[in-house]
């Protein structure tokens, strides 16, 4: 569990910089959170996702970041 002085040091990121550490657009990361799906923070108006929410969500989801040139590659087949 964390303790108070761990969240207020713990780095936050707004929705445009926490969605490309996973790679989503941003309005994928506010249906995630609109979901349930991952925590956040709410200071003000504002929406900040914690570090150890990403990481929660990437251990929980199985789901890792891949650059754009792995998903792009994924997609492309192998010339025979």
């Amino acid at each position: 569990m964390e303790s108070n002085t761990d969240v207020i040091n713990e780095p936050k990121y707004p929705t445009a910089e926490a969605a490309p550490k996973f790679p989503v657009h941003p309005v994928t990361l506010t249906r995630w959170r609109l979901k349930g799906l991952i925590g956040y923070y709410r200071i003000g108006p504002r929406i900040y996702y914690g570090e150890s929410h990403i990481r929660e969500f990437l251990e929980r989801c199985d789901r890792k970041p891949k650059t754009r040139c792995e998903r792009k590659a994924k997609g492309v087949k192998e010339a025979a």
